[in-house]
């Protein structure tokens, strides 16, 4: 039995809809939990003896993560949602791939003129802060008041990647399940967000597949593809369990999700009796 445990505060009403409709089959429920934002409780789940697979914020996402209950049906590993992963298996074909790995308290001795701009994320996928392009001056500035801040998961010794602003025409986020491609969405184009499941170009999908092929990241995830001069950039992947649709297929992505489960749960007691 598969159960979808769906986050009903901070989920647009009309996804969980969209999500609920299509978990009709038998062996299909769901249940609706309320997450305090930044908390580190697991809400109670009424069907234990399921296959639980959350949605939700990120901060649900961590926590199933950490959860022997909830863990099995979260698709991630830290360690492998990381820019310096991405970069060591994707190499050039990452859009930040000329940057640089450093940790908060770091910052204030790399080389660089005060005004320059620069961008910087986090390292991981955890969401301590949104990806920004700012000067050097207000980096160096920002970053002195997170190494006096010294908060649990937010402090001098986070990793943050810093790398060159570039300039994208576009963006797009693709859902991946067990290596295919099952739903495309245009989010971005010319740095406004501007949704469009029409605009997915033959060469994007080709070159996201490429990457695909090359390294399967997880069973289920997230990758967003850049373009940049005529030509496609990996930006980052992220955890399924907590990203957000775009003009995407929402049904056809939970129907394939349930059916390459549903295969490995069929896969188990096989492998046990081997």
């Amino acid at each position: 039995m598969i159960n979808w445990i769906l986050q009903k505060n901070l989920t647009k009403p009309e996804i969980l809809k969209r999500i609920k409709t299509v978990l009709n089959g038998e062996d299909e429920i769901w249940e609706e939990v309320d997450i305090i934002p930044f908390s580190n409780e697991i809400p109670e789940i009424k069907n234990k003896d399921t296959f639980k697979i959350i949605y939700g914020s990120t901060t649900f996402m961590l926590n199933a993560y950490q959860s022997e209950e909830l863990r099995e049906g979260v698709f991630f590993e830290p360690i492998k949602f990381q820019m310096t992963n991405y970069v060591d298996k994707w190499k050039d074909k990452v859009l930040n791939f000329d940057g640089k790995l450093m940790r908060f308290g770091e910052i204030e001795n790399m080389k660089s003129e005060q005004e320059k701009k620069w961008f910087i994320r986090p390292n991981n996928d955890g969401k301590e802060f949104s990806g920004k392009v700012e000067s050097f001056k207000k980096i160096v500035n920002w970053s002195n008041k997170v190494c006096q801040l010294e908060l649990p998961e937010f402090n001098r010794d986070t990793e943050i990647w810093i790398s060159e602003p570039k300039e994208i025409t576009k963006e797009w986020r693709l859902f991946i399940v067990n290596n295919e491609i099952v739903s495309a969405s245009r989010y971005m184009n010319d740095g406004q967000l501007d949704e469009s499941e029409n605009d997915i170009p033959k060469e994007m999908i080709e070159f996201a597949q490429e990457r695909i092929d090359e390294y399967r990241l997880e069973d289920i995830y997230v990758m967003d593809i850049a373009e940049i001069q005529n030509e496609y950039k990996l930006i980052e992947c992220n955890c399924f369990n907590g990203t957000g649709f775009y003009k995407h297929n929402v049904e056809r992505i939970i129907q394939s999700i349930n059916n390459f489960v549903k295969r490995k749960i069929k896969r188990k007691p096989e492998a046990n009796n081997a």
